[in-house]
């Protein structure tokens, strides 16, 4: 017996009763069958849609991750020249930048012009100019014999601050050295530099 025969017989079960009851069985029951069609067969409709969510997490930016990059390496290195100024102990430095690195790659730039001369239908000649630009990625090879682009010129974030927790930064004299030596190194002026002292413990 058959899925739809199974059906049949539990709907002309139904259909013996008398009134208001058996339209309730038979509202349950199919509802119960809706629950359990969806249950087994609602991935069908709803894959696609959870496909298209993770996209962007597989995907992730590398823009971002570049600015992350340059954030950590910018703060770890300042960290490493703060702590040596006298009388500042642990240092943290947390760095805020605001776009992205832009790189301008070196290229091969060849101009092409080409000039036709054609007779028209009445005896007339015309000319007609051809202006072509091509241009050539210049690559290099490494060490390591892998070719890669030559990097004309590169611009870095923008520094928007800089906020750094250090100990001895509660002495006036080495919170202004502290200062003074993060304005010089970024070229940023000192409103962008804000230096706590470190919470001994």
């Amino acid at each position: 017996m058959g899925v739809l025969d199974e059906l049949k017989k539990i709907f002309s079960f139904t259909d013996e009763g008398e009134g208001k009851n058996s339209k309730f069985i038979r509202n349950i029951i199919i509802i119960g069958l809706i629950g359990i069609f969806l249950l087994l067969f609602g991935d069908l409709f709803t894959g696609k849609k959870s496909r298209v969510q993770e996209t962007p997490v597989y995907q992730q930016s590398k823009e971002v991750q570049v600015e992350v990059d340059y954030e950590a390496r910018l703060s770890s290195q300042l960290e490493e020249i703060i702590s040596l100024i006298r009388g500042v102990g642990k240092v943290k430095v947390k760095i805020y930048v605001r776009g992205y690195k832009e790189i301008e790659y070196e290229y091969n730039s060849r101009s092409l012009n080409k000039v036709t001369s054609e007779l028209d239908q009445n005896g007339g000649q015309r000319e007609i100019v051809e202006d072509n630009l091509e241009r050539e990625l210049v690559l290099t090879r490494d060490g390591s014999g892998n070719e890669r682009p030559i990097i004309r010129r590169e611009r870095f974030p923008e520094i928007e601050g800089v906020l750094i927790v250090a100990q001895g930064a509660e002495n006036s004299q080495v919170k202004a050295e502290i200062i003074y030596s993060v304005r010089n190194l970024l070229n940023i002026p000192v409103h962008r530099i804000s230096v706590l002292p470190y919470e001994r413990g």
